[in-house]
């Protein structure tokens, strides 16, 4: 069938639903080549997925043209139930990668070797490997194919293995893939990028062993023999470290070598299958040479060294008829990808350098804060200060000395010893381990950060401010919710001028909303005056009934009545402060920002006519060093010209990291008379920075900044346009204090509507 009848079908098979024809047009096209049977057989089932999930439903054509040979009759039927079981299981993700593998996934299911799959074992396996290993690894499918690898960080695994009949012992295996990624990483076979340096374990670093390979004239038989002897060694090491799991894994790997034999070139013997055979069945001594095999390295250094003669070794038995039969094994000893290795490397490197350099200029700049504060103590007290600077020059250094845990880094600001902070001695360790010591670099871009003016500081309170020149830094604590405490003065919030721009945007927004803005007008106009009625008055505007009923009941009851019957209309100011709290991320780039700024030009039009007092700041930044507030306007500041510009140049910055900002606010908040205070966040999406700051962390932070501001009396209030908001939104900020907008072209209609109900 051409496509025109394909689409008549399919429309026909999703009725009442009317997809749009280009959507229905791309997902059919991996159907046009297939044969008319196979076209109908597809067609007869979309009826049973389209209503549960139209991207399944795109999903079920993509892999189902790509099966649909293997797939006719009943097998087709079986195979779509299984995957629409799966979709309810693990959702869109769980039936794609359901899909994904049909042997593994379906047909080894229908002869009863279906294996154990990856997402049944994760979260067991991943308590195992991070108790036997000490390291936090993560751990993640392959996306495609059966041979494990790692990069130092995450460990990649099959989605399933079904080699053996029994659960447990498919289950049991991959445990195993698992210990020997890890390992690979710890007795330096990736690298010496990966491990602490040690005599015993280091060998090359991971970007020169590609250059060792390369120098041979078969790299890739190079590559498996380094491949190999590391893998005998890794196994010799597991043996030692975890004999009760290589005890039971053992005849599980003698039955996968066994199988393999010349199991693609009948007529030659493969050059590692004897030596691989010996290893697994080895039961003592798998240092000792058994059946003529290879005698194993007990060092990645020796790896090195013997490589050369196990490489000719090799090389003269390829020559004599053997074969190259690696590959065969790859399924459990693992490959070995160093490009990627060496990405982790270079990452985790840059990721560490930008943490040393942050984490060391905060110690600079608390240093001098302290020696500042104590300075003017001593002044005050009438004695003799200690000196804050040296002539405005910073010399920083860090060496290996004695301090009071034994030999650690010592870090030197102007010739004075300061002790470092917990983690960044362990984050000095840890660079110092890898790269033999911190460059003198990190040291200098450290300084450069801390900057060369001498700081000076207040009180050691939260929300202290360090100065550096003009720059202004406000230090505000961080919730981690891991260890139910707060990191004291972990971030530093810098208040700063928006830039100004001439634009046209206020104009053409009032006139856009013209009608619109008419309408809130008189809306909020009669929010002016705030009308309460007063009860149990002497005189007034009306009867209180209530009150009437009681003095009759204590008039029978022989008491004497109250004179209090009356009910008084007192019409009050408006007495609210509030401050507007608006996302400046990369993330509002386009036309979410200008909803945003819309929504902005209506607020502030409703607001001069009703005449509360209102602020309006930005915020963004970049790491916990460099949060930034952006005045828009001021409290007490009044709405003019300028107050526009700055409203035309909200522009997008950089990340979310809206804790910090909600805190200052909140201390301004909180000094401020008014009896409604009120603080609302005007945000696209859930608080995020570049560094860890993100997920979980982030989101207990931020709550707990705005359970901070309600406790010292300030209202909260948060809307979002995020359209995952429903996960997290109601948790962080409170059931009743928070909204969704899910259209985004609603919010300058919406946003004045909603702070006139929040605040009548």
């Amino acid at each position: 069938m051409n496509l025109p009848l394909l689409k008549e079908q399919f429309y026909r098979a999703v009725l009442p639903s009317q997809p749009q024809e280009w959507e229905v047009e791309e997902a059919l096209e991996p159907m046009l080549e297939l044969e008319t049977a196979q076209q109908q057989a597809l067609l007869s089932h979309i009826h049973a997925v389209w209503p549960v999930s139209q991207s399944l439903c795109v999903s079920y054509i993509e892999y189902g043209a790509q099966y649909i040979s293997r797939l006719m009759g009943e097998d087709l039927a079986e195979w779509v139930r299984q995957c629409l079981s799966r979709y309810e299981q693990g959702g869109l993700r769980g039936a794609r990668n359901y899909m994904s593998e049909l042997d593994d996934n379906f047909y080894a299911s229908l002869i009863g070797l279906d294996g154990a799959h990856f997402d049944q074992v994760k979260g067991r396996l991943l308590h195992f490997i991070r108790g036997v290993s000490g390291h936090e690894f993560q751990l993640a499918p392959l996306a495609h194919g059966r041979e494990a690898w790692t990069d130092g960080e995450t460990i990649y695994l099959p989605r399933i293995i079904n080699y053996f009949s029994e659960p447990s012992d498919n289950e049991l295996f991959f445990n195993f893939l698992a210990c020997c990624q890890w390992g690979y990483v710890q007795l330096g076979a990736l690298g010496s990028g990966l491990v602490p340096e040690s005599d015993n374990t280091v060998g090359l670093a991971t970007a020169e062993l590609e250059g060792v390979f390369a120098g041979y004239g078969e790299p890739e038989l190079a590559r498996n023999t380094y491949h190999f002897l590391n893998f005998a060694l890794v196994f010799q090491v597991l043996a030692a470290e975890l004999p009760g799991l290589i005890r039971v894994v053992r005849p599980l790997l003698q039955y996968l070598v066994s199988s393999r034999r010349n199991q693609t070139a009948p007529l030659a013997e493969g050059i590692y299958y004897s030596s691989l055979l010996a290893l697994v069945r080895s039961k003592t001594d798998i240092l000792a040479a058994e059946g003529g095999c290879l005698q194993y390295p007990v060092t990645c250094k020796e790896i090195i060294e013997q490589l050369p003669a196990r490489y000719q070794e090799l090389h003269g038995r390829l020559a004599g008829g053997c074969f190259d039969d690696w590959y065969l094994f790859a399924d459990f000893a693992g490959v070995l990808k160093l490009d990627l290795v060496e990405q982790f490397i270079r990452r985790r490197r840059s990721e560490r350098k930008q943490l040393f350099i942050e984490q060391l200029a905060a110690a600079i700049r608390q240093h001098f804060a302290a020696k500042t504060n104590d300075q003017a103590q001593s002044e005050s007290s009438g004695s003799p200060g200690a000196d804050a600077g040296d002539g405005g020059r910073l010399v920083v250094s860090l060496a290996q000395g004695e301090g009071e845990r034994g030999v650690e880094q010592v870090l030197t600001i102007n010739n004075e010893s300061v002790e470092l902070p917990s983690e960044l001695r362990e984050l000095a360790a840890s660079i110092s381990n890898d790269l033999g010591a911190i460059p003198e670099g990190y040291l200098q871009a450290a300084a450069g950060v801390a900057g060369r003016a001498m700081f000076t500081s207040g009180g050691r309170q939260e929300g202290q401010s360090l100065t550096a020149g003009a720059v202004q830094v406000h230090l505000y604590d961080e919730w981690d919710f891991r260890r139910q405490g707060y990191r004291t003065n972990w971030c530093g919030l810098i208040e700063k001028e928006i830039q100004p721009v001439k634009s046209s945007f206020i104009q053409r927004t009032q006139e856009r909303y013209r009608g619109v803005i008419r309408q809130l007008r008189r809306q909020f106009e009669m929010l002016r005056i705030e009308h309460r009625f007063v009860r149990r008055r002497r005189f007034g505007d009306d009867i209180d009934f209530d009150a009437v009923v009681e003095a009759r009941g204590d008039q029978l009851a022989g008491r004497a009545p109250s004179d209090r019957l009356f009910v008084r209309l007192l019409r009050d100011d408006r007495d609210i402060a509030v401050m507007f709290l608006v996302d400046m991320s990369n993330s509002t780039e386009g036309w979410v920002g200008k909803a945003i700024k819309e929504a902005l030009v209506l607020l502030t039009d409703v607001l001069e006519v009703v005449g509360d007092r209102y602020a309006i700041y930005g915020f963004s930044g970049m790491r916990r060093s460099r949060c930034e507030l952006f005045r828009i306007k001021e409290m007490d500041e009044p709405y003019g010209a300028a107050v526009e510009q700055r409203i035309c140049g909200i522009s997008p910055r950089e990340y979310t990291r809206m804790a910090p900002a909600i805190r200052h606010l909140t201390s301004q908040l909180a000094d401020t008379d008014a009896r409604v205070r009120l603080l609302i966040t005007l945000t696209d999406g859930k608080p995020e920075d570049y560094d860890d700051y993100r997920g979980e962390y982030a989101i207990e932070d931020t709550r707990q900044a705005l359970i901070e501001a309600r406790s010292k009396g300030v209202n909260t209030f948060s809307i979002t346009v995020d359209r995952q908001a429903h996960s997290y939104l109601s948790h962080m900020c409170g059931r009743y204090n928070s909204i969704f907008v899910d259209k985004v072209q609603q919010l300058p209609q919406r946003l004045p509507e909603i702070y006139r109900l929040m605040t009548s």
